[in-house]
């Protein structure tokens, strides 16, 4: 077991441990761990990890369980890393990054959300909703761990990933979208949601989803045009 992997699941556990965990939806490329044991360790899922463990609190007034979490991401030797000018503090330890986010709301925020009960403050990003509004559980050495739906993950991949900065960013994303997008397509159900959760999505960001999707994956474009 790699330190990250091992440095990760701790983090989770300490976290079950303080009764927050049911509260955060677990997001970014360490889905794809999860996602791939889900689905009877299926080779065809990229494991994408990376150095940045991040949490979602998909509804910020969810967030009730009081808890000390700089304390006990303390105890596993990470240490605050405050960003300035933004006020943004994140969680540092040489294996991992630890970052905690909401759902941006409105015309956007440019200064780190509070969350109190957690003792922590948070970024705002746009299209979290995505994410938030479709999870799932699974379980995993007992953990119950929230993720975003698969398909969800996917279609918020092929939104997010044309606004990187950084090209090789924006190919990882892509391929990762259009590799994991493709497996769901060979399941029933999941081909569904795909469907499902693309129609729930605001006209914009549909858009957005198909504009990507379009130069990456003709299956996947053929879903979401014409899913019968």
């Amino acid at each position: 077991m790699s330190e990250q992997r091992r440095l990760s699941l701790k983090v989770l556990k300490e976290f079950h441990k303080a009764g927050v965990l049911k509260d955060l939806v677990l997001i970014g490329s360490w889905c794809h761990y999860f996602y791939r044991a889900y689905f009877n360790d299926a080779p065809e899922i990229p494991l994408v990890r990376t150095l940045d463990l991040d949490f979602l609190i998909p509804k910020r007034q969810l967030a009730k369980t009081k808890a000390d979490v700089p304390e006990v991401l303390a105890g596993l030797g990470f240490e605050p890393l405050r960003q300035y000018p933004s006020g943004l503090v994140k969680y540092g330890h040489p294996d991992l990054e630890v970052e905690f986010l909401v759902p941006e709301r409105g015309r956007g925020e440019d200064r780190p959300v509070r969350i109190d009960a957690l003792g922590i403050n948070a970024q705002a990003l746009r299209f979290l909703g995505i994410l938030g509004d479709h999870t799932m559980e699974v379980r995993h050495e007992g953990l119950p761990i929230r993720l975003p739906e698969p398909a969800a993950y996917v279609l918020h991949k092929f939104i997010v990933a044309r606004r990187r900065a950084r090209p090789e960013k924006e190919e990882r994303d892509l391929l990762a979208a259009k590799e994991l997008g493709e497996f769901l397509l060979g399941d029933a159900v999941q081909r569904v949601k795909l469907r499902e959760i693309f129609t729930d999505l605001p006209l914009k960001w549909r858009r957005k989803v198909l504009d990507s999707v379009k130069s990456e994956s003709k299956p996947l474009y053929d879903c979401l045009t014409n899913p019968f």
